[in-house]
């Protein structure tokens, strides 16, 4: 079990239990924020972008058909989003993704 505080607000705290005992204090945070991300992603999918709502058929093609477009307009946005806010360049981009990789 680990425990984080909010950086700005001192008395508020998280703990997150993980199962794997040889990841790092490090690691399990890490883990944690990604899986954050991902959630905040469907999330985002869901409500906003009608993942459940536009479709209600059961053809399998066509339900990969249309989740397949409700994420191609994620990506759309996330990236008009980053033109916008974001003003590193792509090689600055990829040398702070190797470093995370590393």
């Amino acid at each position: 079990m680990v425990f984080v505080r909010h950086r700005s607000k001192k008395k508020e705290w998280l703990a997150i239990l993980c199962t794997d005992l040889f990841l790092t204090e490090e690691e399990i945070i890490e883990t944690y924020g990604i899986r954050w991300d991902i959630e905040v992603f469907f999330k985002c999918t869901k409500s906003l972008l009608r993942l459940q709502k536009e479709f209600h058929g059961r053809s399998y093609d066509l339900l990969v058909s249309h989740t397949t477009i409700v994420f191609s307009r994620y990506i759309v946005l996330a990236w008009q989003n980053r033109q916008s806010t974001d003003r590193r360049t792509l090689g600055g981009l990829f040398l702070a993704l190797c470093e995370k990789v590393q």
